[in-house]
């Protein structure tokens, strides 16, 4: 498959999958440092510190999405490989985010919570299947037809 293919069908899971991801992810990470910010004296324990660190984790990795996604569709394949370590690293902090988002509905449903939690999968978690898409192409050995 050469460049101009993957970078179309990039396009593709963006606006299918990143598209939503981002609006209901970033809306929901931002509103959970909003509650952090204005009602942390009303949370117990660690309940505070968990809500910021889980919203900044979330916000951090949806900017880093769209830096990579910026600089892959700009610059190719050889943009993402000489992106510096930040960006990758928010990613992968973005990635964690979701993945605990698939553990509370998991935990939600096994504690016999309705099936309407189904639709926080919504929340950041269809957007891992295109930051996996970025890490493979930087991964990747070199595509037949690069253009």
């Amino acid at each position: 498959m050469d460049e101009r293919l993957h970078k179309r069908l990039y396009i593709a899971q963006c606006l299918l999958l990143g598209l939503p991801a981002l609006v209901a992810g970033g809306g929901v990470a931002g509103f959970g440092i909003y509650t952090f910010l204005t009602r942390h004296g009303l949370m117990r324990g660690d309940e505070g510190a968990v809500l910021l660190l889980w919203a900044l984790a979330g916000v951090i990795g949806l900017l880093a999405w769209l830096w990579l996604s910026i600089r892959y569709l700009r610059l190719g394949r050889d943009g993402l490989r000489r992106t510096a370590r930040i960006p990758w690293i928010g990613l992968a902090l973005g990635a964690m985010a979701a993945l605990a988002v698939i553990g509370v509905v998991l935990f939600s449903l096994f504690a016999g919570s309705h099936w309407q939690v189904l639709g926080y999968l919504v929340l950041g978690v269809p957007l891992l299947v295109p930051a996996a898409h970025l890490v493979w192409l930087r991964r990747a050995p070199g595509l037949a037809g690069q253009g």
